[in-house]
């Protein structure tokens, strides 16, 4: 049985949605940073595991955020 989100839930589904991509293309691309190259500058590993990091950051925080809209939406029913 699926639910139907309230506007409030849709809006930070789409954002963790977004978040959840990003982690993932960014993981591959830290994954497969060698192929096809012989050498690469530990400036570009560093950039793109700080990019992580705060991705991860945000997605926990929304996590809190959804988890406190769950609570809104079912005490108002």
């Amino acid at each position: 049985m699926e639910m139907k989100l309230t506007p409030e839930l849709k809006a930070l589904k789409e954002e963790y949605d977004f978040l959840h991509k990003k982690i993932g293309e960014l993981e591959w691309e830290i994954a497969t940073i060698f192929y096809g190259r012989k050498g690469i500058l530990s400036s570009e590993i560093n950039d793109l595991e700080d990019r992580l990091d705060n991705y991860r950051h945000n997605i926990s925080m929304l996590i809190g955020k959804i988890r406190n809209e769950v609570k809104i939406a079912n005490e108002s029913k």
